[in-house]
């Protein structure tokens, strides 16, 4: 087994965004298709951050003899606590804008209220590492392709560069965690590698069908060149989640550690646009507590 790299600091970049009436409907580059599928992506997130955030806690007791792990749990919970607060906020404004935010979120509710319900925090557990193997990809892809946004409004842009970084330094916090308190080799390896596989379908599942009602909702579902648009970016040849196909398939190597691909000239790159933009207070954002949480 290849040794991963030293986890990287996680720093807590307490932005507030501003979603303000100057932002657009169709926000990247005036493509309906396109941005509905980042705004069901951020309608998954609030509870989907406090999913995370409740099954890593949940063992938190049992990495207290481990300073460093510990020490960087915790900050792995405020990074997903501010996201999750900045994602209540973008969803908020799309709900403004007359988006059916609230009959979405219910349903991303209702599959949360069954996890807890029914679901061991073994398992929680290992279904949290999967989606943050997602969410790394994902914001890897971003952060890689500045195609991505390519015509997105600059305040949007920002929330998500600002995630997707912060999703990167922290993408092995949750899997360092499974490791350390889930007994047995084969066991952990069986766990998420059956994990994988649920989340997988359901996921997707989940994520196309919420662009679907969004982009019905904007009266533009039988738009086909929109679809196609869409599709491309995503599916066809060289898309996005086609080259996401290798870091999925490298999750079942046994000895598949998330540090082993190496993210840091990227975390660099975009920790200095960050630092330039808002450590002094920026254009689109501040770093005052949000007051309307």
């Amino acid at each position: 087994m290849i040794s991963p790299p030293v986890t990287p600091p996680l720093r807590r970049r307490d932005i507030v965004f501003d979603f303000s009436a100057k932002i657009p409907l169709h926000w990247l580059g005036g493509h309906c298709h396109r941005t509905r599928f980042y705004d069901a992506m951020s309608i998954m997130f609030p509870e989907g951050e406090r999913a995370f955030i409740e099954s890593v806690q949940h063992y938190r007791g049992r990495i207290r003899g481990d300073a460093s792990l510990d020490r960087t749990v915790k900050e792995f919970i405020a990074q997903e606590a501010l996201h999750g607060r900045e994602h209540v906020r973008y969803n908020r404004h799309l709900r403004e804008q007359g988006a059916p935010v609230e009959r979405l979120e219910r349903r991303v509710a209702g599959q949360q209220a069954f996890a807890r319900r029914y679901l061991a925090p073994a398992v929680r557990l290992s279904i949290t590492v999967c989606l943050e193997h997602f969410t790394a990809m994902f914001a890897e892809e971003m952060l890689s392709e500045p195609r991505s946004l390519d015509g997105a409004h600059p305040s949007m842009a920002d929330i998500w560069l600002w995630h997707a970084l912060e999703e990167t330094e922290h993408k092995a916090v949750a899997f360092d965690v499974f490791q350390a308190v889930i007994a047995g080799s084969f066991r952990r390896y069986a766990l998420r590698c059956s994990a994988m596989l649920f989340v997988t379908p359901i996921f997707f599942s989940l994520l196309w069908r919420m662009t679907f009602e969004l982009i019905r909702h904007d009266g533009r579902a039988t738009d086909l060149r929109g679809w196609g648009a869409l599709l491309h970016d995503r599916l066809v040849g060289n898309g996005s989640l086609v080259r996401m196909l290798p870091q999925w398939c490298a999750w079942f190597r046994p000895g598949f550690h998330p540090l082993q691909r190496d993210s840091r000239a990227l975390i660099e790159r975009f920790n200095q646009r960050f630092n330039e933009r808002f450590d002094g207070g920026g254009d689109s954002a501040d770093r005052r507590s949000d007051a309307d949480s």
